[in-house]
């Protein structure tokens, strides 16, 4: 989607971050589900969790981590196979079944919050 200006992944430093908050008024099927307090305090851990990725330290210049981020002849990175570019038709067919059987809350259709739609979701097909 670089054409739209989106420059998730390939030009923009990723991290992995969590947080847990109440947002029982609005993200949990628009607020239907409310949050049972009397299950705090609630922890959120991860373990297993590895990183194949470029690092990208602070000090480093984003000219600088793009040209070492980046594929060339002497290396690929995985994340520039053109098989990583779009989903196959098998794993669009699964996306499907995951949203239709897990997916709470997706941004990109809440038109109360984002009367605008996010230039990121416009490449939405499902």
């Amino acid at each position: 989607m670089e054409h739209k200006g989106i420059p998730f992944p390939k030009d923009q430093a990723m991290g992995v971050y969590s947080s847990i908050w109440n947002a029982d008024d609005w993200a949990t099927q628009g607020g239907l589900v409310k949050t049972d307090w009397s299950h705090a305090p609630f922890v959120a851990s991860y373990k297993g969790f590895e990183i194949d990725a470029c690092e990208c330290p602070v000090s480093v210049t984003a000219d600088e981590i793009a040209k070492k981020c980046s594929s060339s002849a002497e290396k690929r990175f995985w994340w520039d196979e053109p098989t990583m570019s779009e989903l196959s038709l098998h794993q669009s067919h699964q996306l499907v079944w995951v949203r239709a059987n897990h997916l709470v809350y997706d941004y990109c259709t809440d038109t109360a919050r984002f009367p605008i739609k996010p230039v990121e979701c416009e490449h939405h097909r499902h």
